[in-house]
């Protein structure tokens, strides 16, 4: 047999051979665009959306066990204004974290600057603690607007991971204000 008749041979019973896969099941995405749109400032109402929250100088002896926080600081996160009608009342508003290179594995920030034995925590407005990597995002604070603007609070503060090594501590995340009629 020549090399062309064999190749195609073999390509033909290539096809006809069945599949070793089946389907097993059917992922359904749902969402809606809004026509909404607000401004957003972070820090200050006209800072825009970039901006910078100054955790402070803590002492590495304030984390006497795991988990521990110190330094826990408020932070704000602007929606719209006043009379900035594309930005529309009873809107429900709040904002997601980004997963992203920055968060470890315990859905906190880590650090970067010298320190060890700590990463950055971000509370919402309950002071409860966001899991960045968790499910449970779009299911937090969710604020209303109201005469065209909301404001969302957050906060942020150094966890104890382990042993406390001093050093610069600093990170950041990615974030994602959502909107809900």
């Amino acid at each position: 047999m020549n090399l062309k008749v064999m190749t195609s041979a073999l390509l033909l019973a290539g096809l006809a051979a069945p599949s070793a896969f089946a389907s097993t099941g059917t992922i359904s995405f749902t969402g809606s665009i809004s026509n909404v749109t607000c401004s957003v400032n972070g820090g200050t109402e006209n800072g825009g959306p970039d901006f910078t929250v100054d955790i402070g100088a803590v002492s590495a002896g304030d984390f006497a066990n795991v988990g521990d926080v110190s330094g826990r600081i408020g932070f704000r996160i602007y929606i719209g204004k006043d009379g900035e009608m594309a930005c529309a009342n009873d809107t429900k508003v709040w904002a997601t974290f980004e997963n992203g290179a920055t968060v470890d594995t315990g859905g906190g920030l880590t650090v970067t600057g010298g320190a060890s034995g700590v990463r950055i925590r971000l509370f919402d407005k309950n002071n409860d603690p966001i899991d960045i990597l968790g499910n449970n995002q779009n299911n937090g604070v969710k604020e209303t607007v109201v005469n065209h603007q909301a404001i969302l609070v957050y906060g942020a503060g150094y966890e104890s991971t382990g042993t406390v090594v001093a050093g610069g501590a600093n990170s950041s995340v990615v974030y994602t204000v959502r909107y809900e009629s």
